[in-house]
This record gives structure tokens, sequence and C-alpha cells, in this order.
């Protein structure tokens, strides 16, 4: 079975009583809280060459990523690990790190389990308050414009840097857009305050974190939306140097920006301009397409197919 066929496999068995919100989206929405959970798994999300301090941030912020997609303000986690031994000799930093990025987005830990393994699992459960609203897939409508709130690539390159290390020595504008590409995708930054800033705006129509990358991310708010979408590839943002470095470096521009997963960018649709946009949420957001009512994701006028991450492929 694909990942989606278990997913509806979910649904069929676990019909949703009490949730406002249950499976299907970003996060499950309960009364005023929504509620996310998130895996890493060793040579699966890291490897144990990773800096253990990533680590830790990373496997909380791709919880806070799902509740910025929600609108959610960071509320309350529970940690679950099964420790190799490795992990168990590091667990003094990974603890302090993870406990750094909790105060850096004001979530407090309360409470997990912990067990030995023969690799790392770290799992975290997260919840958040809804103020407002909550943000959801489904929401997009025809002629709505689709953004993405920040420039897309640089985590798929930073992948490939650290698996695929360049040969030899590099000049130093190559040395630092490496390092910088690495940086993002081990140690990303999600978006809370824009997810919250977005739910207050009722001009926003639909959201989804950019977990899986964005043509299939895209795929996903379509298929909820019941529509498709029209995006332009020269409007979409692009990290800084990737276009001139990534052919460089070996690394496929198009393939890191339209298929890189782990971004944790937010993708969104609203009515309004790109400049009223920005101005509403103090930030520059970025305007890429519409939907459209025919159910087809394009990309300047040619079919984009879901090319992101899919975990059993």
């Amino acid at each position: 079975m694909t990942e989606a066929e278990i997913i509806e496999r979910i649904r069929q068995l676990f019909p949703q009583r009490g949730a406002k919100i249950g499976i299907g989206d970003d996060a499950a929405v309960v009364g005023e809280q929504a509620i996310t959970v998130d895996m890493l798994i060793e040579d699966v999300d890291f490897k144990r060459s990773d800096p253990v301090e990533t680590i830790a941030r990373k496997s909380l912020v791709v919880n806070l990523s799902d509740l910025a997609a929600m609108g959610a303000i960071p509320a309350y986690a529970v940690v679950a690990l099964g420790l190799p031994p490795w992990l168990l000799e590091k667990i003094d930093p990974f603890l302090r790190a993870l406990a750094d990025c909790a105060r850096k987005y004001d979530i407090d830990l309360v409470g997990g389990d912990l067990s030995r393994a023969e690799k790392a699992v770290i799992a975290i459960t997260a919840t958040g308050w809804i103020e407002k609203r909550p943000l959801l897939r489904s929401g997009a409508k025809p002629g709505d414009r689709i953004f993405v709130s920040r420039p897309l690539g640089a985590s798929q390159a930073g992948l490939q840097m650290l698996r695929q290390p360049p040969p030899g020595e590099l000049p130093y504008a190559l040395r630092e857009f490496v390092e910088s590409a690495i940086a993002r995708h081990l140690d990303p930054e999600p978006e809370v305050q824009l997810g919250v800033a977005l739910a207050s705006i009722d001009a926003v129509s639909a959201c989804i974190d950019i977990s899986d990358g964005l043509s299939t991310d895209l795929h996903h708010l379509c298929d909820a939306s019941g529509a498709g979408a029209d995006i332009e590839r020269a409007r979409i943002p692009v990290f800084p140097d990737l276009e001139r470095a990534g052919p460089l470096l070996g690394i496929d521009v198009r393939h890191a920006v339209l298929d890189g997963g782990e971004e944790f960018a937010l993708l969104f649709t609203s009515t309004l301009r790109e400049s009223e946009l920005s101005s509403r949420v103090g930030r520059p957001v970025y305007a890429i397409g519409r939907i459209v009512a025919e159910r087809s994701v394009r990309i300047d006028g040619a079919p984009l197919a879901a090319g992101g991450f899919n975990h059993f492929a």
C-alpha cells in the first residue's frame, strides 16, 4: 500500500467523532487545540553523524511547522525517545538543545517516554491554541493567489552536499553557499509567527507546510480543496545563489526548488495581492500562481507531477 492508501485505510477504520478537524490536515483540531505528531528516525530522517543539537531542534521544528500551518500558537509537547548507545552518550547536549528550541518558540515539554533502541527514534506530539480559526488545506477557491513564505531549494541542496560532498577545495563563494544550504537543511526555522498572522486574516483561504516538497504539497492542498493550480516557475523565489552555484556543484536546481522536502516554509492561498498580503503580515510573501477550477496542477502550462518525498517509494 502507498502512504496515501494507508492514510485512507486509517480514516476508514477510525471515524472522527469528537474532533473538529480529524485525519488529513497538518494537525487535528479538538476543542480549541491543534494536535500533531511527527517522528524522526535514524537513517531515514537523519544520520548519527549529524550534529546532535540540530537533530534535537529539528525534531521539535517539524511539529512547530505543522502548528504554524494550522495557524496555532504553540502550547505543549510530549517527547518519546528510543535511545541507542550513541545517542544515550550524547543525551545531555541533545536535551539542552531541545530545551533551547522549546524556550525560543514558547512551548512547554510536559511529559514523554524513554526506551532503548537499536536506532534512534524521536517522536514528539505537540499541541497549539487556536485563537480565531484553524487554517486548513481545504479552503482554496478558484481565483485565489498561491503564495510561498520564503525562497526554496536550500534544504534539498544541503542534503545533497551532506550526503555527496563536493570533491576538493571549493572557492570561497561556493563554500559559503554549501555551508548556508547545509545549515538550512539541518537547522530549519518554522514559520510560527507567520502562521498565526495568516489565521487572523479572513482573506487567507488555505495553508499547508512544505515538508514533502512544493510539487507534492501543492497537490495535497489542491486535492483537499477540490481544485487545481497554475503556477509560474519564474515567480517561485529561489534560495540565494542556488541558481548560480547549483549547476557548479551538480545540484538539479529545478528538482531542489520544486521537489525538495523539509523546507518547512508555508504554502498558502489568498484573494489578496502579493503587496497587500505582505503589508498585512509585515514581511515579504511571494505569489507564484493561482488556484483554478480544473483538477490539475500545472507549471508554465505543463503538468506538474507530485515529485517530492514519499516515505514508501
